[in-house]
C-alpha cells in the first residue's frame, strides 16, 4: 500500500508539473494609464509592461496604438512592441476629415464656419442673400482656400480665406483666417483692409455636430474691431433635410466706435437646409436680442429672413 501511495503521489506531481501555467495577467489599472493624457503616466505604463512582460498579449493592441499615434512615445512604443511581440505594429492611416458633399455642406452651421473642410479636390460656391459670394476649394485633406466677394453696389469687396482642420476621433479642431479689402466708389473714397478669423471646435460628424468658436476682425487702419463668440448645432433630420441653429454674441471695440461690449446684443440664426447630391439652400431666420429690438418683431414677428444658395462639384 505504501508503494502504491508513493507511486500515485509521484504521478500526480509529474502531471501537475506538465500542466502549462496560465499567463500572468496585467493590472487593468496599469493598462488604463497607457491612455492617459499625461505623457508621464503613459511612459510609466509602457516601462512597466516592458519590465513585466506580456505573455498573454493583453497590451499588444494598446502598445501598437501608441506606436502609431502617441506624439511623445511613438518611437519608444515601437521598440517595446518589437521586443515583446516581434516585428513592427501594423500602420494605421491617420483620421480623415469627414466627407462634406452628401450631407448638405457641413462646413457651415448656417452662417458660422465649422472645423470641417471641403474634401481635397472638390469645390463649392455659395451666394448668401444673393449678394455676398464665396468660393472654396479643398487643396489638401485638411486645408481649404477660398475667395469672398460681393456684388459691387457702392464698393468693391474682395478677399481670400483659409481654413485649416485637424480631425480627431469624434470631431475636428480648426482655424479660419480671413482678409477683406473694402474699397468704396460712392461717397467715401477711403479704402479699408479688414483681417481676422479665429479658432473653431466641432464635435460630431458630418451628419450631426456641435460647433463652438470665436471670430475676431479688425480694421488695420485704426484698430477698430469686433469679437464674435458663436455656438451652434446641425442635425441631419432626414434624407435631403438638415436643421440647425446658432447664436452669435458680437462685441465692437475701438476708438472710432461706441463700445458695445460682449453680451449687449445677440443674434440667433435658425432654420433648415434642403440639399441634394451637389446643391443646397438655406431657409433661415435671424432674431436680434437687444434693448430696443422689440419693434422689429412688430414688422417681422419671426425674425429677419436669411437665404443662401450653394453648389458643390
Amino acid at each position: 500500500m505504501r508503494v502504491l501511495a508513493a507511486s500515485v503521489c509521484c504521478f500526480s506531481v509529474a502531471a501537475l508539473a506538465q500542466e502549462p501555467a496560465e499567463p500572468r495577467q496585467l493590472d487593468p489599472a496599469l493598462l488604463g494609464l497607457c491612455h492617459s493624457i499625461d505623457p508621464a503616466a503613459r511612459s510609466y505604463c509602457l516601462h512597466s509592461i516592458a519590465a513585466q512582460g506580456d505573455p498573454g498579449g493583453q497590451a499588444k493592441e494598446t502598445i501598437a496604438e501608441m506606436a502609431n499615434q502617441d506624439p511623445v512615445l511613438r518611437d519608444e512604443a515601437a521598440k517595446t512592441y518589437a521586443r515583446l511581440y516581434g516585428g513592427a505594429p501594423a500602420a494605421r492611416p491617420p483620421p480623415q476629415p469627414p466627407s462634406t458633399t452628401p450631407s448638405g455642406d457641413p462646413t457651415r452651421v448656417i452662417l458660422a464656419p465649422t472645423a470641417f473642410t471641403r474634401p481635397q479636390g472638390t469645390s463649392s460656391f455659395n451666394a448668401f442673400e444673393l449678394g455676398t459670394l464665396t468660393f472654396d476649394h479643398g487643396i489638401t485633406p485638411n486645408i481649404a482656400l477660398g475667395l469672398h466677394t460681393a456684388i459691387p453696389v457702392g464698393a468693391f469687396v474682395f478677399g481670400p480665406t483659409v481654413r485649416m482642420s485637424l480631425p480627431f476621433q469624434g470631431g475636428a479642431v480648426g482655424l479660419e483666417v480671413d482678409a477683406l479689402l473694402f474699397a468704396p466708389f460712392v461717397g467715401s473714397t477711403s479704402t479699408y483692409f479688414v483681417a481676422g478669423g479665429g479658432p473653431i471646435l466641432t464635435f460630431g460628424n458630418s451628419d450631426r455636430y456641435l460647433n463652438l468658436g470665436v471670430l475676431s476682425y479688425f480694421v488695420t487702419s485704426n484698430g477698430d474691431g469686433v469679437i464674435i463668440p458663436h455656438a451652434g448645432f446641425s442635425v441631419l433630420a432626414t434624407r435631403g433635410v438638415r436643421i440647425g441653429a446658432e447664436v452669435w454674441i458680437p462685441g465692437a471695440y475701438g476708438r472710432d466706435v461706441s463700445s458695445t461690449g460682449l453680451g449687449k446684443i445677440g443674434v440667433v440664426l435658425w432654420g433648415v437646409r434642403l440639399f441634394g447630391q451637389s446643391f443646397w439652400g438655406d431657409i433661415a431666420l435671424a432674431d436680434l436680442i437687444c434693448d430696443g429690438c422689440g419693434g422689429l418683431y412688430s414688422v417681422l414677428p419671426l425674425g429677419i429672413p436669411f437665404l443662401n444658395l450653394g453648389v458643390g462639384w
